[in-house]
């Protein structure tokens, strides 16, 4: 069985951006997105999928200057 997550980005100056993926169309997703300040997008994906046991909810803000944050919200999908 595929796991889907639903997920959420919020970028300053941007639309927020959500939807439900798998794992491969979310690594798509984040590439694409170039988050400023992040590791790769794998091992983003990887660590918020760790974070997430328990609650089925993961979180993760950058830490950068104003104009370039942005948070990513990825919550299991039953």
């Amino acid at each position: 069985m595929t796991k889907r997550y639903l997920w959420t980005l919020d970028r300053t100056g941007q639309h927020s951006r959500n939807g439900l993926a798998t794992e491969i169309e979310l690594l798509d997703i984040l590439n694409k997105e170039a988050l400023p300040g992040v590791m790769p997008a794998d091992w983003l994906l990887a660590t918020m999928q760790i974070d997430m046991e328990g609650s089925g909810l993961s979180i993760h803000e950058s830490n950068q200057n104003p104009q370039d944050m942005w948070k990513l919200e990825l919550k299991l999908a039953a």
